[in-house]
Parts: structure tokens; C-alpha cells; sequence
């Protein structure tokens, strides 16, 4: 996305004028995942609630990887974290990366756009990321220690199994001397997976 197109969605009406906006908000967050300010959040909400995005495409499916330049199953996943924990967690994770479960077990340290932490209250903004940052560290490595669950340890071993299955049937095919007749086929399938894995790569902090 670029500045000129967000002129161009701009042009008309008020509410188009606020799509442009929005649009623009957004703009460094499609560029920067895991960066996400409160005000970019709220407005993917705002774009899908109000469906302020049937100015430029029909679906928000569509809208989301060509106007905002990230997949739906991420903006979701963005306004579900607004909707669940507004402001304070986009402010902490603009300072240093932090889970959505770790978040919900510090919650009750921040207060009034400050994590409170031995004593002190330490506000959420860029001086102070370096000092936030070790908070954090500090509090997630007090945090208790909770076993593994064993239904997910087999669902683990099974993922673990599969995707070596997946991997081993893609050097297959690529080596297979007919590869020829279904390469556009092979290229879709293998774009998608990864980029796929990129995603769940870069929403768990690994991109």
C-alpha cells in the first residue's frame, strides 16, 4: 500500500475520508507485525464492524491481504486481542514482545498506562522499553510453571509426524520426472504452506 492509493480511497465522503485514515494507520503495522499501536487495532476493528471496507472490495477477506497487506485469520486476531484487553496490551507490546498469556497473568500489574513492578510504577513508552522489557522478563520467569498437557503432547507428536510426512512427499514430487506437468500446481501448493508457517511463525515471535 502507498500513500497515493490511500489518497485515492480518500476522495469522496466522510466516511471514505475515514477509511483513508484508517488505512494509513494501519500502514506500519502491515510492515512491522508484532508492532501494533492501539489506535491501528481499534481501527481494523472499526473497518470491520462498521464495514467501512465494502468501499473497496465486498469481503473482508479480500480486503485484508490487498489493502491492508496481512491476512484475515491476522486482523481477526488483532481485534480479538482489543476487543479481549484494549489499550494496555498493544502499549506493552510495542515496548517488548509479549504473549497474549502472558499478558492476561501480568494484567494486574498494569495500571494507568504503567507496569508496576517492585515498588515502581514504570511508564509504558519509549524511554522506558528497556526497563519495561526486564520487568517483563522478570515477571514471566516467576509466573508458575504449569505441566503439559497431555491430550496437547500427543497432538504435538502427531504435528511433529505430519509435518515430516508433508516435507518428505514435497522432495518427493519435486524429484519426480513428471514434475513437469504439475509444476504451476507444486509452486501454489508450496507458496501456500509457507506462507502459511511464516505467519503462525511470525504471530509466535520466530519471523
Amino acid at each position: 500500500m502507498n500513500e497515493e492509493r490511500i489518497s485515492e480511497l480518500a476522495v469522496g465522503d466522510a466516511a471514505l475520508l475515514d477509511l483513508g485514515a484508517i488505512l494509513g494507520q494501519n500502514l506500519a503495522f502491515s510492515l512491522v507485525a508484532g508492532r501494533c499501536s492501539a489506535a491501528a487495532a481499534e481501527g481494523l476493528r472499526r473497518l470491520r464492524e462498521e464495514k467501512l471496507y465494502k468501499r473497496c472490495t465486498e469481503k473482508w477477506d479480500d480486503f485484508c491481504p490487498k489493502y491492508l497487506k496481512i491476512s484475515r485469520v491476522e486482523a481477526d486476531r488483532t481485534i480479538r486481542l482489543w476487543e479481549e484487553f484494549g489499550t494496555a496490551y498493544f502499549e506493552l507490546s510495542q515496548l517488548t514482545r509479549v504473549s497474549p498469556q502472558t499478558f492476561r497473568a501480568i494484567a494486574p500489574a498494569i495500571q494507568d498506562g504503567a507496569l508496576r513492578y517492585n515498588g515502581e510504577a514504570i511508564a509504558l513508552n519509549a524511554e522506558n522499553s528497556r526497563k519495561v522489557a526486564a520487568a517483563v522478563a522478570d515477571l514471566r520467569r516467576s509466573l508458575p510453571k504449569k505441566s503439559p498437557d497431555t491430550d496437547l503432547m500427543r497432538r504435538m507428536a502427531k504435528l511433529e509426524k505430519t509435518c515430516a510426512a508433508v516435507i518428505a512427499e514435497f522432495e518427493r514430487i519435486s524429484s519426480d520426472p513428471g514434475i513437469g506437468a504439475v509444476r504451476m500446481l507444486f509452486q501454489t501448493a508450496l507458496t501456500r504452506t509457507r506462507a502459511g508457517l511464516g505467519r503462525v511463525a511470525k504471530e509466535n515471535g520466530l519471523a
